[in-house]
């Protein structure tokens, strides 16, 4: 079994500070920064901080290791969206890598059916991507990675709208 440690941070900085270089920045606990900046072509950008506000227990996860590199999580849709969840909300973890070609008997038991990705929530394992991402959202709510509702009715109209045009051209392209 291999183990990472993920610790919390003090304070996450969003990809647009990244990009405009602010690298030493030193900000009070708790704090929430917003500032606007033009750069030399007259664009405007947004500086956004957030503070983690997540508890210092990390959580358990379970994720499929590589075939490949060493001590690296694998190429599973499932689990990355997982750990792209943790990451996104700031939540500390403790990585566990499974090698599904040859699963550990400590896996087992924590999980019969010995698919990843595995999450303990709760002092409850659970698996399934959906049911962790849903969990993970009702337990630790900001920042909300949900679709808003009120663009949730537009995506739904797109999905609709695919699903029609696909059906009419399977049915024009049909031959008898």
């Amino acid at each position: 079994m291999s183990t990472l440690k993920i610790q919390p941070t003090a304070f996450a900085l969003s990809s647009s500070v990244r990009q405009l270089g602010f690298f030493n920045l030193k900000l009070p606990r708790n704090c929430v920064a917003s500032s606007n900046h033009f750069s030399r072509y007259g664009t405007r950008r947004a500086l956004t901080v957030s503070m983690s506000t997540t508890s210092s227990t990390p959580l358990e996860v379970c994720v499929k290791s590589s075939t490949t590199a060493p001590n690296k999580p694998g190429d599973c849709p499932f689990c990355q969206r997982v750990l792209l969840t943790l990451e996104e909300k700031h939540l500390p973890y403790d990585l566990k890598l499974v090698d599904l070609a040859h699963k550990p008997d400590w896996f087992l038991k924590l999980n019969p059916g010995g698919k990843v990705p595995v999450i303990k929530l709760n002092e409850k394992w659970i698996s399934d991507s959906d049911v962790i991402a849903q969990a993970l959202e009702e337990k630790y709510p900001d920042p909300p990675l949900g679709t808003p509702p009120e663009k949730a009715s537009v995506y739904g109209l797109y999905a609709v709208v695919y699903a029609l045009t696909m059906w009419l051209y399977m049915l024009s392209t049909r031959k008898y």
